[in-house]
């Protein structure tokens, strides 16, 4: 049965905040689908004929449809590099704010492009990501013109974004698709552009509202209208019928709503994020992913739909002024993800190139149906990173120097404490290396690294120290078993003193006060790091990496003459000392 009343939307929301979550979403979920979509992704940009196509489409030979980047029409193209640019915000890595700017520098020709609505899915999704996450005035620059591009379509008469040109049965026509596009001028209004732009996406929005959602929360895909504001014509243009609910038009209108209100914390925008919200949920079969149109008699799940309501309902979760819904609504979307990220969705171990299997483009042209798309992908990473922003995502060494470097930011200056955890995944690592630099180094070579850890061809760990490797006391790595590091780094006397901690052993001293690579690059802060493997990519892997400002004892600690007072090494917790061990040169 069908629950659309809204006596039993009450009770369904009831009964779903106290009823228990089953197998909650976790921080591990998380890690082990980035995991997976960074291979993925990886494998798309191999397989891709040039950066001027993206992806859209799965097709059954493990490959995906394309889309020219200089397409006017096609609305996908800023989801791929959209999605390389949340790979970049899990871990740091410059490979991936380089992948995502090689795909996000070809849509510039998008910019002036005025025949389309879609103009918030190309260019927010690409160039809105990169902006935030670089702060690169470019990319700025390049979201104003195109914001400037998308204001060209209002009517004001209507008062709404005109969707398209090409379909020639309509007038003046809105979709619920814009609800997403109107970011943009949210967007630009904020950031230096006109504020009539917040008032076109507000008009926009509240017409959406008044015409698009019926009374009980459901939805047409698309209002046409009379040049003088009548309506022409309501339906579903990719749903079942006129009288149906296409579920990623609502999932759109979802997303939408709660999008505006987080711009203008206008409560009429949080009503109508619950009042879409509520049909959606009431109407969801039990593993919360939709068929493709809420009243279609033909079965066909659609994921895309799914992945972009978890994303959306994660942040009303945390806009909802009401303590329930709020808990209501997070619950629900962790259940999502839940089914989004086990084995009947997920497309691990097929040979989908997405994330997501089961996804529908437009069910009624016949048209992706049972696919991976790009979209859907994007939304369930943009889902994933809302549920946590920053994932304990581990870094697996790379023989590859660009892909194995992190960046750490250019705060990091004068003394610093530095830990991680790192386990070695095969017997010997060959001389695999932990390495820090400046902000400013590219790791092209060993000799680029003015620190390092390495793990050495006869199995122990050694530390670099000016010209070579030395060690205090020979600690050896073991396959599987996970050894905590502490680094105490002085950046102003180019010298550093490391700990380790094997596994259930106390803190050893490795070496102390060591210098710097005697032939390293200049360096004034600790702003990348690198793991780099000599044998195989992934033999080991380094977790929990963090960076920090030491207590003003231990900074004084450093700073003092060797041999240290007893009291400030009890304080550091390290081990009697003990005098330092051989310098062994090496090319690395």
């Amino acid at each position: 049965m069908r629950l659309s009343m809204p006596g039993v939307k009450l009770w369904w929301m009831l009964a779903l905040l106290v009823a228990p979550v089953a197998n909650a979403f976790t921080d591990a979920d998380a890690v082990r689908v980035f995991t997976f979509a960074r291979a993925q992704l990886a494998d798309t940009i191999l397989e891709l004929p040039s950066v001027n196509r993206s992806p859209k489409a799965s097709l059954s030979n493990g490959t995906w449809t394309t889309v020219a980047n200089t397409d006017r029409i096609a609305w996908t193209q800023g989801f791929f590099p959209g999605s390389m640019w949340f790979m970049f915000q899990v871990a740091n890595e410059p490979y991936w704010r380089d992948r995502a700017d090689m795909w996000t520098r070809p849509l510039e020709v998008q910019k002036t492009n005025t025949e389309t609505h879609d103009l918030g899915f190309k260019m927010y999704n690409s160039y809105g990501n990169a902006w935030r996450l670089t702060g690169d005035p470019y990319y700025r620059d390049v979201l104003l013109t195109s914001a400037a591009s998308l204001a060209t379509r209002y009517n004001s008469t209507v008062g709404i974004i005109k969707c398209c040109d090409w379909n020639p049965n309509w007038n003046i026509p809105l979709v619920t698709d814009t609800m997403m596009d109107i970011e943009l001028l949210l967007w630009g209004a904020q950031n230096g552009g006109p504020a009539v732009w917040r008032t076109m996406a507000v008009n926009h929005a509240l017409r959406t509202l008044q015409d698009a959602v019926r009374t009980n929360g459901s939805s047409f895909h698309y209002v046409d209208y009379n040049n003088n504001g009548t309506i022409r014509s309501r339906g579903t243009f990719q749903g079942y019928s006129t009288t149906s609910t296409w579920a990623r038009g609502q999932a759109w209108l979802i997303y939408g709503f709660t999008m505006v209100y987080r711009y203008t914390q206008d409560a009429r925008f949080l009503t109508a994020a619950r009042r879409v919200t509520d049909y959606y949920l009431a109407n969801l079969p039990a593993d919360r992913v939709p068929n493709w149109d809420f009243n279609a008699p033909s079965q066909s799940k659609d994921s895309s739909a799914a992945a972009v309501v978890a994303s959306a309902l994660l942040e009303l979760s945390t806009l909802e002024t009401d303590a329930t819904r709020r808990t209501t609504y997070r619950n629900a979307a962790l259940a999502m993800l839940d089914s989004l990220a086990s084995p009947a969705y997920l497309a691990q171990g097929t040979n989908s190139p997405g994330l997501l299997l089961h996804g529908v483009g437009n069910y009624p042209a016949g048209q992706e149906i049972n696919v991976s798309l790009i979209y859907g992908d994007y939304y369930f990473l943009e889902a994933l990173l809302r549920f946590n922003p920053r994932p304990n995502y581990p870094w697996y060494s790379k023989l590859n120097l660009p892909r194995s470097q992190h960046l750490l930011g250019t705060s990091n200056t004068g003394v610093r404490i530095v830990e991680f955890d790192l386990t070695p995944l095969r017997d010997n690592l060959g001389g695999g290396v932990v390495g820090w630099t400046d902000s400013s180094t590219e790791v092209t070579a060993f000799n680029r690294l003015n620190m390092a850890l390495r793990m050495s061809e006869d199995g122990i760990f050694q530390v670099r120290n000016g010209a070579g490797y030395s060690w205090i006391r020979r600690v050896p790595y073991v396959r599987g078993q996970t050894y905590h590091f502490r680094m105490n780094v002085d950046l102003l006397a180019q010298r550093y003193t490391v700990w380790v901690t094997p596994p259930g052993a106390a803190e050893l001293l490795l070496v102390d006060r060591v210098a710097f690579r005697a032939d390293g690059p200049p360096i004034n802060d600790l702003g990348r790091a690198a793991v780099i493997s000599t044998v195989e990519d992934s033999d080991f892997r380094v977790n929990n990496h963090r960076v920090y400002a030491p207590t003003a004892s231990v900074a004084a600690a450093l700073n003092a003459p060797v041999p240290l007072p007893e009291a400030l090494w009890r304080e550091l917790d390290a081990p009697e000392r003990l005098s330092q061990g051989p310098v062994v040169p090496s090319e690395r």
